[in-house]
């Protein structure tokens, strides 16, 4: 007999390829309990922060994890989705000394659960979390599943503090089952509006459900009134006081170009002249984010140095958030997938090439405003390649869906994300711009082509184990 990794991992609800079927009713607290407990109430044994937002929470939990790991801790990183890899969602991240710099090329998903650890945990959790399914009847999901694996490696594996990113809203996520001892807030937009509601403040309600004890520490990103209201009402019914950044922490940006990103904060120390890596002043304020809420660790224990934050922010990577690839010609990615992100993606393009349009390949998730997404990305778009993503949640566009999406713009359409790329590349010449955005699955398609890499461990039917 033989245990297929994948099948097994399919065999569980995917809301992930199917978002437009779901409703809030599908979501919920109670199931990741009951697996929590069928693997042995491993969050028992680990320390959290959590991360909710509508953009930038990624990035914001890949800066935390760096500086922490930059200040000597090891630290598990649970994000979603991945790019290549299911693999990609759980890493542990070892504590590494200021003189020893990460080598060039390193790779961007450092400390990833190896093939043979992650079949190990499955294999070892398979009969209690069956027996949840089959003979109790409890429908785990995908993302629940996930998240629960995750905690049991992190608590395995002893980690001094896991950072976890929300998957959808923050109130009923999976990852919410867990005790955080600080919250961040990233920017918030209309989103998944079907499950979140359809208004600023029914989101912010949902996102601020991360918040639920008064022991915690809470860190918002700026709002548009109408969240952050919200966001406060919540914090005031625990007696919290929130740190809100450019409130409480003041974030100065220096200089931006294509290398990143300098700028300086002052929180309750001075951190002068922190580089990023990551583009745009967007990536400056997830990173004030990020420094904010380790501040606030230090009430729990914790230690930061100004040395640990500038490592951390300065090692942090976070593949196509507008990741430059090649040369001849140049290909940028970035998975803005909302009209906010999509209007910083826009931003920071014109700041970091002016005067210049690009070859753009885009392509959206059928839950998407794609209206809204196009109007921010239009005035970047010199010619327009459409390309459908094989998820099942990519939206099948047509030349004349593109056309009246971008007005007064070449548009044409590709098959896939690899002849997208292809087409793009023969239109633009060695001396253009590619811009590939819309979707964190084009992306993850598109990126493959352009590197030439392979599909994940995931995606390998023999990856397979004898029970």
């Amino acid at each position: 007999m033989s245990f297929v990794l994948e099948e097994y991992l399919n065999s569980f609800t995917n809301w992930e390829a199917r978002l437009g079927q779901a409703q809030q009713a599908d979501f919920g607290l109670e199931r990741v309990e009951k697996l929590l407990g069928a693997f042995g109430r491993p969050d028992d044994r680990v320390r959290f922060v959590h991360v909710a937002g509508s953009k930038g929470k990624g990035s914001t939990c890949a800066f935390l994890a760096h500086i922490l790991r930059a200040a000597g801790y090891r630290v598990g990183l649970y994000t979603s989705p991945h790019l290549n890899d299911v693999r990609e969602r759980i890493r542990v991240l070892e504590p590494r000394g200021a003189e020893v710099a990460p080598a060039a090329g390193h790779d961007p998903f450092e400390g990833m659960i190896s093939v043979e650890e992650m079949i190990e945990r499955v294999r070892f959790y398979q009969e209690p979390v069956d027996r949840l399914r089959n003979d109790e009847g409890v429908p785990v999901t995908y993302f629940e599943y996930l998240t629960a694996l995750a905690v049991s490696y992190f608590a395995a594996r002893k980690v001094d503090v896991a950072v976890l990113e929300t998957g959808l809203g923050g109130r009923l996520d999976a990852t919410s089952a867990v005790d955080a001892m600080v919250c961040g807030i990233t920017p918030l937009g209309l989103e998944h509006t079907a499950i979140l509601g359809n208004t600023l403040e029914q989101i912010a309600a949902e996102k601020a459900g991360i918040i639920r004890a008064p022991s915690q520490k809470v860190v918002c990103a700026p709002q548009p009134e109408a969240a952050m209201a919200v966001i406060r009402a919540r914090c005031r019914s625990f007696g919290i006081t929130p740190t809100v950044v450019g409130r409480d922490m003041a974030l100065s940006v220096r200089s931006q170009g294509v290398d990143g990103v300098t700028f300086d904060v002052t929180g309750r120390r001075e951190y002068r002249g922190l580089v990023t890596q990551l583009a745009g002043e967007h990536q400056a304020l997830n990173a004030a984010v990020a420094l904010a809420m380790v501040e606030d660790l230090e009430m729990f224990g914790f230690m930061l140095t100004e040395e640990a934050a500038a490592q951390g922010i300065r090692e942090t990577v976070w593949p196509a958030r507008f990741e430059v690839l090649g040369e001849r010609p140049r290909f940028v990615l970035d998975c803005a997938h909302t009209r906010e992100s999509a209007a910083a993606f826009a931003a920071t393009f014109r700041t970091v090439f002016p005067g210049r349009k690009a070859v753009l390949i885009f392509g959206a998730s059928s839950d998407k405003d794609l209206a809204a997404l196009a109007g921010e990305l239009v005035s970047v778009a010199g010619q327009v390649v459409l390309a459908r993503a094989s998820h099942p949640r990519a939206c099948d566009l047509t030349v004349s869906d593109g056309e009246r999406l971008f007005p007064g713009v070449s548009v044409c359409r590709a098959n896939s994300a690899g002849e997208a790329v292809e087409m793009a590349t023969r239109l633009v010449g060695t001396d253009g711009l590619v811009a590939v955005t819309g979707s964190v699955f084009l992306c993850a398609e598109a990126r493959r082509t352009i590197t030439g890499s392979a599909p994940g461990a995931d995606e390998v039917e023999e990856a397979h184990v004898p029970v």
